[in-house]
Parts: structure tokens; sequence; C-alpha cells
């Protein structure tokens, strides 16, 4: 694997099942072990739900399929 990375959705009855708000992709290093790249993964999980709650806070935004897609 080269790349990995985080999801944040919308939460409904299934688990990890609801509409992907967005996606965070992180490269796996060769130098990576697992600490190393869930530690990546983590920062950008942070940063991802930020992002995730501004999105749906501001709303203009509609459910396709399992995305959130902006009304713009």
């Amino acid at each position: 694997m080269r790349v990995s990375g985080c999801t944040v959705h919308l939460v409904d009855e299934q688990l990890d099942h609801g509409a992907i708000v967005l996606q965070k992709a992180v490269p796996v290093l060769d130098s990576d072990d697992d600490h190393s790249l869930a530690a990546r993964i983590l920062e950008q999980e942070h940063i991802a739900y930020s992002e995730a709650l501004n999105i749906v806070l501001k709303g203009g935004y509609e459910i396709v399929g399992r995305r959130l897609q902006r009304k713009d």
C-alpha cells in the first residue's frame, strides 16, 4: 500500500457507512511502522474533523449516494 488515510462521514444505522463528508490521504513511507503511520493519520484526523464540522455547519450541501456534495 502506498496511501492510507482517514474518512469522516455522517452517522447512520450502520457502522462506518454514512455519507462521506471528506477524506484525507496519508502517504505510506518506506520507513513507516504501524506506530509512525498511525500517528500521521491521527494528525490528519484532527484536521479532518474540524473541516468536516465546518462543512456540515455551513450547510449548502446535499447527499448524493454516499457522499456530501456542495450545492455551489
